[in-house]
């Protein structure tokens, strides 16, 4: 076992912006500093943002302007973690794979202990994808990921074994009851009425294309979308919220989880917003993951389009109805052991309509599945996996024996 303060590189997805990512990285560093104290963790992202997780020593700035810091940073780390979100996919774009993989090639030749933890992969549409989903797999010690759904694109691209682990934002510790309930309180949401949760986001833009939505936006240019299909989409969504919260007598809690430009969930809680004049709705953009998680505790059902909500939700007990854009939704039911399924956003409003979706709610709400339950065995076996990558099998073997 590596001597204690151990030195760790934790590479991930967007954990400025995206609450599902920052979810990811607080839950991992917290489960690695929980179990040595004096451990040395490097993350990249915007400092302000970072600097204060258990265990976090430096945050290394995005861009070139962090790469030489990046690569002193890896040369140094006793382990480096490809860690969690949707990396090794091109549904964004058909260069984030390539680029992965050169990131990937490049920290290898600065130390070659390299693994990839619960990682997203999938959709790989593409041969160049697919050649780049080759080489970063070659250059990883170790391959799990998240899902059947990942796994399967990313066993098309490699004959090395790739372990399937929980995501690590099943991990994440809630913020107290206290103060999700004073943030609710601020928001004007009466104690004792029910809540539905949901977060949207924008969808029906144009896919796979050369650059990434983010660099588009960077440079003045909107990614294409299909309006007409997305203000389709959110009638159905908005005429589904009225039914339930008439019958639940419940408020609805617009809970974006991406708020940047190219992203724009909170401009899409706005949108739906608009079109439910007789709900009592309120929302809140909140970038704290802890206290995110505790808010979808408070509610009764959760309706998102974006996954990790559901992974929080799940953690809370909470039923919830995924709106899926790609096949890791039903890997999430999967890993619940649901037999429910996702309502895929590409088959909204000509495969399912708001008899759909109201059934599924109900039918969510009447589950007797345990999904609290579920999700802490699902925390316990990526917490073991985590420890045995950062610290060796011993650590995971110690922390099985605690929870056992």
């Amino acid at each position: 076992m590596p001597r204690l303060g151990t030195r760790i590189l934790l590479l991930g997805g967007d954990a400025d912006f995206n609450v599902g990512d920052r979810a990811i990285l607080t839950a991992l560093t917290r489960c690695l500093s929980l179990h040595d104290p004096s451990a040395e963790i490097t993350v990249v992202g915007h400092p302000a943002m970072h600097a204060s997780l258990p265990g976090v020593t430096r945050v290394v700035p995005r861009g070139p302007r962090g790469l030489r810091a990046l690569l002193a940073a890896a040369a140094s780390a006793d382990r480096v973690l490809i860690a969690g979100g949707g990396l090794f996919q091109d549904d964004d774009s058909r260069t984030k794979m390539p680029y992965w993989a050169a990131r990937i090639a490049l920290l290898k030749a600065c130390n070659g202990r390299i693994a990839a933890l619960a990682v997203g992969a999938g959709p790989l549409r593409h041969p160049e994808s697919r050649a780049a989903a080759r080489l970063a797999c070659a250059s990883l010690t170790s391959i799990s990921v998240r899902d059947r759904f990942a796994h399967d694109a990313l066993a098309a691209c490699t004959s090395r074994p790739i372990e399937v682990v929980p995501d690590p934002a099943f991990m994440l510790d809630p913020a107290p009851q206290d103060a999700a309930r004073e943030h609710l309180r601020r928001l004007g949401i009466a104690g004792g009425r029910p809540l539905i949760a949901v977060a949207m986001r924008r969808w029906f833009h144009e896919r796979g294309g050369i650059l990434p939505n983010q660099v588009k936006f960077a440079f003045g240019f909107e990614p294409k979308r299909d309006q007409a299909r997305f203000e389709s989409m959110l009638g159905v969504v908005a005429r589904s919220l009225e039914q339930l919260s008439e019958r639940l007598g419940a408020d609805i809690l617009l809970l974006p989880g991406y708020n940047v430009g190219h992203e724009a969930d909170d401009a899409a809680c706005e949108a739906l917003r608009w079109r439910l004049p007789r709900a009592h709705t309120h929302l809140a953009r909140v970038p704290d993951p802890r206290l995110y998680k505790a808010l979808l505790g408070a509610a009764r059902l959760v309706v998102s389009a974006r996954m990790h909500p559901l992974i929080l939700a799940a953690g809370m007990g909470v039923p919830f109805v995924g709106l899926s854009y790609n096949g890791k939704f039903d890997g999430l039911y999967d890993r619940l052991g649901l037999s429910a399924r996702s309502l895929p956003l590409d088959l909204c409003p000509d495969g399912w309509g708001v008899t759909t979706l109201v059934a599924a709610a109900e039918a969510a709400m009447a589950s007797p599945v345990d999904l609290r339950q579920r999700s802490e065995t699902l925390a316990a076996l990526v917490r073991a996996h985590a420890l045995s990558l950062a610290y060796g099998t011993d650590a995971a073997r110690v922390l099985e024996a605690a929870d056992a």
